[in-house]
């Protein structure tokens, strides 16, 4: 086996799709790499695709960020349906279009609560070597993501003003928008009317009291890893023909922040760095620790197709959190996906598909993904291709795109990738953009 030095950061480890994409060259072909695995790629995609490594050296430092926006459509309804609770037409005596009102955005919020609406971004770093057979590597992905809190209460729906008249607080009252607490803490003599209090601030009444806010997560995870690639059969010129095997064992740190707010708090009207700074990373992290290994076998049985398969956390270990960490993973979880590549047009044309062998949890729906791409080849020295992905586990979900180009002239490699589509039917504002760069040497 020839001797590679794999040198790579920044891997993008997203956590929301069923497996996450990095390396440009992958991102490119919309994560379809199980098979095609052959460059620094191949510890994460499918460790066997080292044996078969085009490459002997390599040191191509990686940068992805991704975004996954699905909650600015969600949020700007949310906010017009509190303006028609603010504005609606109340006659005297008669508070049906207020109540109307109030009914429609409880049913709105009571929706999002079941599937909350929420933004996700993601940041991811690494670094590895490798000398003949044996790699050492240590990756770190982190996603901070934004979730909505629905507060459905209904007497924390109500504007302040229609809380400030014992006729409307007991009409309110009668029609069952205020439960019996919250009249006492408004009228404790109820019905008499000369013990009156009406809405103070901070009763936690009134729609200026209503607590549906952000919850602000972030997860980091890092990987320690060794990882083995060899060849268990060979044959024909240039190893046209094989099977390879590679393993992972990876020792992982998790670690999780968890911080909520509400439009009650300062903070939800403070930006800038110095909020992320003490929100985000003065946080203090819960951590967790695991072992487990990835397993990864490659076979070459025509010149041109390929077959490979990969299971990631195949050691279904147990995480110890440092204390107890609600809505966070208490098991690593197997992963299988298997792909295809084939040669269409031999050095230069290739195609190459995908797919995951069971859903896994998202972060916002089920996850299984189908992936797609095409790859040109010039020359060796350039690289040009595109694909998309789609998930078999939410029909709703439109494919996202990406497309990437490289190239690799005199040792130097340049690679760029971009990803973007929409994420659900039912607005275009809720998006996803990915990005991806690497820049090094590989001989």
């Amino acid at each position: 086996m020839k001797v590679k030095v794999l040198l790579f950061t920044c891997l993008a480890l997203v956590p929301g799709l069923a497996l996450p994409i990095y390396s440009p060259r992958a991102m490119a072909m919309g994560g379809a790499y199980v098979a095609l695995s052959d460059d620094e790629a191949s510890i994460y995609y499918n460790p066997a695709g080292m044996a078969a490594a085009r490459d002997y050296f390599a040191c191509v430092p990686n940068f992805s960020i991704t975004a996954d926006d699905r909650i600015t459509e969600d949020f700007n309804t949310y906010i017009e349906l509190k303006d028609a609770i603010w504005h609606a037409d109340v006659g005297e005596g008669d508070l049906d279009p207020l109540t109307d009102a109030i009914d429609e955005t409880v049913s709105f919020l009571a929706g999002l609560a079941e599937n909350p609406p929420g933004v996700t971004g993601y940041l991811n770093y690494g670094i590895g070597v490798m000398l003949g057979p044996l790699a050492v590597s240590w990756i770190g992905g982190g996603t901070a993501q934004v979730l909505l809190e629905p507060d459905t209460n209904l007497g924390r729906m109500i504007p302040d003003m229609y809380l400030m008249s014992y006729e409307s607080v007991a009409l309110l009252y009668l029609a069952g928008y205020l439960d019996s607490e919250q009249l006492v803490t408004l009228w404790p003599t109820y019905p008499d009317p000369d013990g009156f209090i009406g809405d103070t601030e901070g009763n936690g009444i009134g729609l200026t009291e209503n607590q549906t806010g952000a919850l602000l997560t972030n997860d980091a995870r890092q990987e320690f890893i060794v990882s083995y690639a060899e060849f268990l059969w060979r044959s024909g010129r240039r190893d046209r023909f094989f099977v390879s095997a590679g393993i992972n064992i990876k020792y992982m740190v998790t670690q999780a922040y968890r911080n909520r707010f509400t439009a009650a708090d300062d903070g939800m009207h403070t930006t800038g760095p110095g909020w992320i700074i003490e929100q985000v990373l003065g946080t203090r992290p819960i951590l967790g620790h695991a072992v487990s290994a990835d397993l990864g076998l490659l076979g070459q049985f025509t010149p041109y197709l390929r077959l490979g398969v990969l299971v990631r956390d195949v050691i279904p270990a147990p995480i110890s959190w440092d204390e107890p960490v609600p809505g966070v993973p208490t098991r690593l979880e197997p992963h299988w996906r298997i792909g295809v590549a084939s040669q269409v047009v031999p050095d230069m044309l290739t195609l190459a598909v995908d797919v995951d062998l069971q859903e896994s949890e998202g972060l916002f729906s089920a996850q299984q993904d189908l992936s797609v791409g095409a790859r040109v080849r010039f020359n060796d020295a350039l690289w040009a291709a595109a694909g998309f992905r789609y998930n078999l586990a939410d029909e709703t979900q439109p494919p996202l795109y990406h497309l990437g180009l490289g190239m690799h002239l005199n040792g130097i490699r340049f690679d760029l990738a971009v990803g973007l589509g929409k994420i659900d039917t039912s607005g275009e504002a809720n998006t996803y953009f990915s990005a991806s760069g690497a820049m090094g040497f590989s001989l």
